[in-house]
Protein backbone atom coordinates (compact mmCIF):
# COMPACT_ATOMS: atom_id res chain seq x y z
CA UNK A 1 0.00 0.00 0.00
CA UNK A 2 1.46 3.43 -1.02
CA UNK A 3 1.14 5.47 2.48
CA UNK A 4 1.59 8.59 0.54
CA UNK A 5 -1.99 7.94 -0.50
CA UNK A 6 -3.53 7.60 3.00
CA UNK A 7 -5.64 9.89 4.39
CA UNK A 8 -8.84 10.02 6.54
CA UNK A 9 -12.41 11.60 5.29
CA UNK A 10 -14.37 13.07 8.07
CA UNK A 11 -17.95 13.05 8.94
CA UNK A 12 -18.68 16.27 6.43
CA UNK A 13 -16.44 14.70 3.74
CA UNK A 14 -13.37 16.17 4.03
CA UNK A 15 -10.29 15.07 3.87
CA UNK A 16 -7.04 14.72 6.47
CA UNK A 17 -3.70 13.50 6.06
CA UNK A 18 -1.56 13.60 9.17
CA UNK A 19 1.91 15.24 8.69
CA UNK A 20 4.58 14.62 11.90
CA UNK A 21 8.09 14.06 11.74
CA UNK A 22 9.23 10.79 13.61
CA UNK A 23 12.16 12.71 15.55
CA UNK A 24 8.90 14.99 16.74
CA UNK A 25 6.78 12.29 17.49
CA UNK A 26 9.56 10.51 19.63
CA UNK A 27 10.22 13.96 21.59
CA UNK A 28 6.54 14.55 22.74
CA UNK A 29 6.10 11.11 23.49
CA UNK A 30 9.10 11.06 25.48
CA UNK A 31 7.78 14.01 27.46
CA UNK A 32 4.64 12.70 27.56
CA UNK A 33 5.87 9.57 29.64
CA UNK A 34 7.76 11.95 32.03
CA UNK A 35 4.41 14.44 32.45
CA UNK A 36 3.08 10.96 33.45
CA UNK A 37 5.64 9.88 35.89
CA UNK A 38 5.45 13.29 37.57
CA UNK A 39 1.73 13.23 37.84
CA UNK A 40 2.22 9.51 39.09
CA UNK A 41 4.62 10.74 41.78
CA UNK A 42 3.01 13.57 42.78
CA UNK A 43 -0.22 12.00 43.27
CA UNK A 44 1.08 9.11 45.22
CA UNK A 45 3.19 11.70 47.43
CA UNK A 46 -0.02 13.76 47.84
CA UNK A 47 -2.16 10.49 49.03
CA UNK A 48 1.12 9.00 51.37
CA UNK A 49 1.10 12.65 52.98
CA UNK A 50 -3.02 12.48 53.70
CA UNK A 51 -2.27 9.04 55.42
CA UNK A 52 0.68 9.99 57.36
CA UNK A 53 -1.70 13.39 58.78
CA UNK A 54 -4.56 11.23 59.44
CA UNK A 55 -1.80 8.86 61.47
CA UNK A 56 0.01 11.98 62.88
CA UNK A 57 -2.43 14.96 62.77
CA UNK A 58 -5.74 13.24 63.60
CA UNK A 59 -8.93 13.63 61.20
CA UNK A 60 -8.68 17.15 60.50
CA UNK A 61 -5.03 17.28 59.23
CA UNK A 62 -6.07 14.20 56.99
CA UNK A 63 -9.21 15.35 55.65
CA UNK A 64 -7.12 18.96 54.58
CA UNK A 65 -4.17 16.51 52.88
CA UNK A 66 -6.88 14.30 51.70
CA UNK A 67 -8.57 17.50 49.37
CA UNK A 68 -5.03 18.38 48.59
CA UNK A 69 -5.02 14.62 46.90
CA UNK A 70 -8.07 14.65 45.06
CA UNK A 71 -6.73 18.24 43.97
CA UNK A 72 -3.60 16.22 41.89
CA UNK A 73 -5.82 13.43 40.67
CA UNK A 74 -6.16 15.85 37.55
CA UNK A 75 -2.30 15.78 36.90
CA UNK A 76 -2.47 11.93 35.70
CA UNK A 77 -5.23 12.86 32.77
CA UNK A 78 -3.24 15.90 31.28
CA UNK A 79 -0.71 13.73 29.35
CA UNK A 80 -3.91 12.03 27.61
CA UNK A 81 -5.27 15.48 26.82
CA UNK A 82 -1.95 16.95 25.80
CA UNK A 83 -1.35 13.95 23.32
CA UNK A 84 -4.90 14.64 22.38
CA UNK A 85 -4.35 17.94 21.12
CA UNK A 86 -1.46 17.15 19.51
CA UNK A 87 -2.67 14.70 17.29
CA UNK A 88 -5.49 17.53 16.18
CA UNK A 89 -2.93 19.85 15.86
CA UNK A 90 -0.93 16.96 13.48
CA UNK A 91 -4.05 16.83 11.02
CA UNK A 92 -4.26 18.84 8.07
CA UNK A 93 -7.56 19.44 5.93
CA UNK A 94 -7.43 19.24 2.34
CA UNK A 95 -9.75 21.17 0.29
CA UNK A 96 -8.31 19.70 -2.89
CA UNK A 97 -5.97 17.11 -3.81
CA UNK A 98 -2.24 17.62 -1.78
CA UNK A 99 0.55 17.98 -4.37
CA UNK A 100 2.73 15.46 -2.92
CA UNK A 101 0.01 12.94 -3.65
CA UNK A 102 0.42 10.79 -6.73
CA UNK A 103 -1.94 11.53 -9.91
CA UNK A 104 -1.90 7.81 -11.09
Amino acid sequence: MDERRLYEVGRHGGAWTQDEAPEARSKRLKRLRWLFAIGIGTNAASWTAAGAALVLGGPLWGAGFGVLALLTTPLLALPALIEAAARLRARQRHHARPERFPHA
